[in-house]
């Protein structure tokens, strides 16, 4: 017989204030079925998170497959409890000493599992963690620096929304305490919106003081551009593919030479599957920051298992449709703005005479932008339309400016700062607003940091972002006129709301925010890898104090400044520096044996 009062007494050990809420609570969270195999068994809303055969046989599957990717040291957190098979075969497979800590989503779930199952063989080593998320989160971080997270995704399943609130505080909490320094290598696209963004994140990461090997595919654009004037369609495509692969060729080769610890795509990064791979076996981590609309640009379906990463500017359906085409890991990612490009500016005259008015759009030319705008020609203010692929502009064509050339970043920066109202229409393919709208364009985010205001139409992810304290929103595509007219006779509310969006971007919605983010998340699914170098354990004085049972590699270490990142090759070029007369202790010899078979294995071609 299950005694459940011994059940919450071994718990309340670890977790006295928990011992005593279960107590208080009567369960039927779970309904509790007998397995085909006689053993307890669960269901919630007709959906089984056990297997109805045989749950035993399930969690040892499970707790195999996780082990693979655990190492010594690490504390393991669980997410899902159901009735804890996962959690007891765990145990089975791990030293007493490692640590298991189980986040507890629901308090009846885990006082209907006590009621039908027995910890006395393993609960007591396990640590308990509940409570609100910034509870949950701080326990975690005063057990443990190094975590690596599983999820026991049938339970976990049910409670969502509070296991992403505990990952997201512990990126939080990371990034809070990053000392350590990657080696991170971009990769560019050949040209296209993605372009600009990754020199932005570019600066971001080195401005957060990482090593940065750039990979500008866009100086072979001329090239690739080239390629157009072949007529025969079929033929074009197989010269554009192989262009694409042998730029993908190159940018292994620059791997190759100099691993970095994360290569980081950017949307329409020429990286091929064949590539991607290549880099999976070499055990280096990739990322795709996808700043694209996933309903229209589709190569992600074909692409979604390369990358150990995806980070994306859209919520659901996005982030489900990503993972059923097979990509490991999805989170979403919004745009941001460069607060060293995107800033406030003082205009000359002639510049403002040029490029100010009362009313602007910089944009391409897509059909609901060619519809609406319309509306702003012929009215009180004037009204200046600037951007390209605005061929057959018809009502647009005596406001479109330059002739429809395409702006850089700093001619727009300036035309944000020289209009009272920026207009940010959203491109969509129909003639008004797009109803399936979420994401939110980079033009929402560098005009806020511009302190320019804007006339926005409302995307659905836009609340969480910005409010409408901060920009001026529509709803209709009828009310783009009416919105823009009462905002053009009330100048001091147009100051008022862009100085709180600029303070909203510098607060939040920098690259530097986002690229603390993709790394915090990166580095709590692999704390053996970029979480520990993000929390400083390659730095020179970590490492020193790491070296008991080894102190011959003390004085090569003491080489080194105490916060200075040290590796294998430095380790090998500081030894190597002695010179070739030098006689060499052991440990010495054998770091450069080491350093040369690091080098035989660089067959990345």
């Amino acid at each position: 017989m299950i005694n459940f009062q011994a059940n919450i007494d071994l718990i309340g050990k670890s977790a006295p204030f928990l011992r005593s809420q279960l107590s208080e609570v009567s369960g039927g969270f779970l309904c509790i079925q007998m397995s085909k195999s006689g053993i307890p068994a669960a269901m919630v809303n007709h959906h089984w998170i056990h297997s109805a055969y045989d749950p035993q046989k399930e969690a040892e599957r499970w707790a195999v497959q996780q082990l693979k990717n655990c190492r010594p040291g690490e504390v393991l957190l669980i997410f899902g409890v159901g009735l804890l098979y996962h959690v007891e075969a765990l145990k089975r497979h791990l030293s007493p000493d490692q640590r298991v800590l189980v986040v507890v989503g629901n308090l009846n779930e885990l006082r209907d599992c006590l009621s039908v199952r027995s910890l006395s063989e393993w609960g007591e080593e396990v640590h308990w963690v509940w409570g609100t998320t910034s509870e949950v989160v701080s326990q975690i971080t005063q057990i443990a620096k190094c975590v690596r997270v599983l999820s026991y995704d049938p339970a976990a399943s049910l409670h969502r929304a509070l296991y992403e609130e505990v990952r997201q505080g512990l990126r939080e909490e990371m990034a809070k305490h990053v000392s350590g320094r990657l080696h991170i290598m971009v990769v560019g696209p050949i040209y296209g919106g993605s372009l600009p963004i990754a020199g932005y994140v570019v600066r971001a990461l080195e401005a957060m003081g990482h090593r940065i090997s750039w990979v500008d595919h866009s100086l072979h654009a001329p090239g690739y551009q080239q390629i157009d004037g072949i007529h025969d369609v079929r033929l074009r495509q197989t010269v554009q593919h192989k262009f694409s692969e042998t730029l993908g060729i190159i940018s292994l080769a620059y791997v190759a030479e100099d691993p970095p610890d994360l290569v980081l795509g950017m949307a329409q990064a020429p990286l091929s599957m064949a590539v991607l791979d290549q880099l999976r076996r070499k055990k280096i981590l990739t990322a795709m920051w996808f700043v694209e609309n996933f309903r229209h640009l589709t190569y992600w379906q074909q692409m979604a298992a390369g990358y150990d990463f995806w980070f994306v500017m859209q919520k659901e359906p996005c982030l489900e449709a990503m993972t059923r085409a097979g990509a490991p890991h999805v989170s979403y990612l919004p745009l941001a703005a460069d607060p060293t490009i995107h800033k406030p500016l003082v205009v000359s005259g002639a510049e403002k005479r040029e490029l100010g008015a009362d009313v602007s759009f910089l944009g391409a030319g897509y059909k609901n932008r060619r519809r609406l705008l319309t509306g702003l020609v012929g009215q009180e203010w004037s009204f200046k339309l600037w951007g390209n692929e605005w061929n057959d502009p018809g009502l647009l064509s005596d406001v479109l400016q330059r002739g429809g050339a395409r702006i850089d970043s700093e001619t727009a920066v300036k035309i944000f700062n020289s209009t009272a109202v920026n207009v940010n229409l959203h491109s969509y393919i129909g003639e008004g607003l797009d109803p399936q709208g979420d994401s939110v364009n980079p033009r929402t985010f560098e005009l806020a940091s511009c302190g320019a205001f804007q006339v926005i139409d409302t995307r659905t992810l836009l609340p969480e972002l910005f409010d409408e304290s901060m920009m001026g929103i529509f709803t209709r595509p009828e009310d783009l006129v009416s919105t823009v007219r009462k905002f053009s006779q009330e100048p001091e509310l147009r100051v008022s709301m862009a100085e709180q969006s600029r303070k909203r971007v510098l607060g939040l919605h920098t690259y530097e925010h986002r690229m603390q983010t993709l790394l915090s998340e990166i580095g709590v699914t692999y704390p053996d890898r970029l979480g520990s170098i993000l929390q400083g354990d390659r730095q020179a004085q970590s490492l020193s104090e790491s070296c008991g049972d080894c102190p011959e590699l003390l004085p090569i270490l003491q080489q080194f400044q105490d916060h200075e990142r040290v590796e294998l090759v430095d380790l090998a070029e500081a030894i190597r520096k002695k010179g070739p007369e030098a006689i060499l202790k052991r440990e010495e010899l054998l770091i450069l044996m080491m350093d040369e078979y690091r080098q035989e294995k660089r067959d990345f071609l």
